[in-house]
């Protein structure tokens, strides 16, 4: 059996998994980020997307919709705080392609720099949730 490591994932208003892993795949800024056990001690920041953490050998595993934040990897600890958590299975479906439809579109009407940013994050939030029911 591979080893594993402790992942925790919190947001502002819950801890939405804790749990052991033997695999970890989180975004961040500069691409996708894969932790294994013994990993590197790090400290990075998060984007919005899908995080996938595979539990044990036989390939269970769980997706969720991450939004932005931060991960810090020590001693066989990931402990990774987002502003938001959402496992595939609590996500609305429709909703959520509704929610990513509306949000393209307000980021292709927008004209000031700073809403647009703003925009832009409600569009990756919205495509991590859909990317995470697709999996």
């Amino acid at each position: 059996m591979a080893k594993s490591f402790k992942v925790v994932i919190v947001t502002p208003d819950k801890t939405a998994f804790e749990g052991d892993a033997v695999s970890a795949v989180i975004p961040g800024l500069a691409g996708y980020i894969g932790i294994w056990a013994n990993h590197a001690p790090l400290v990075a920041a998060t984007v919005p997307g899908v995080v996938s953490l595979r539990t044990d050998d036989a390939g269970s595993s769980h997706d969720l919709a991450v939004g932005t934040g931060f991960v810090e990897v020590s001693d066989n600890v990931v402990n990774l705080m987002v502003d938001t958590c959402e496992e595939a299975g609590e996500i609305d479906v429709e909703r959520a392609k509704k929610a990513l439809e509306r949000a393209r579109s307000r980021l292709q009407g927008m004209e000031k720099d700073l809403d647009r940013e703003r925009a832009r994050l409600a569009v990756s939030r919205a495509q991590a949730r859909v990317q995470a029911i697709g999996k």
